[in-house]
């Protein structure tokens, strides 16, 4: 296992909420998500919806779907998941994910065989942040 070059970096915001389930299990919560950034230097943006359980104990267990569009209008598909803690009231949440990449586009095809790890956090205004790294 090795990691790689930074490959995507983004800013964003939570645009949706919607509460799926509330139960002994926890909180279900349905999240849509748009950001922007850069895919290997190249600018794009990204539409993202996740579910997200936070369990009693305040660990979070998400996973979703994204569409990344870059400035050239080439397409990455993604599938991610990723765990976490909930933030203190007022504070940032700060998940550990997983990417895994899809393009048929011949210039980002080689991302088809790795995944990318990285940082995703999200503030209590609902701003988001994220660095990713291949994992090849």
């Amino acid at each position: 296992m090795a990691l790689g070059d930074l490959v995507l970096e983004e800013t964003g915001n939570v645009t949706g909420i919607r509460v799926l389930s509330s139960d002994a299990s926890g909180i279900n919560l349905e999240i849509n998500l748009q950001t922007s950034g850069t895919v290997r230097g190249v600018a794009e943006t990204t539409l993202w919806t996740y579910t997200q359980l936070t369990r009693p104990d305040g660990s979070i267990l998400g996973g979703g779907t994204g569409v990344m569009t870059t400035q050239d209008g080439d397409v990455i598909h993604l599938r991610g998941n990723g765990s976490g803690e909930a933030g203190a009231p007022g504070g940032t949440t700060k998940f550990r994910v997983m990417i895994h990449p899809y393009s048929a586009s011949p210039k980002y095809a080689d991302m088809n065989t790795i995944g990318w790890v990285g940082n995703y956090d999200v503030n209590a205004d609902g701003s988001a942040t994220s660095q990713f790294w291949e994992w090849k």
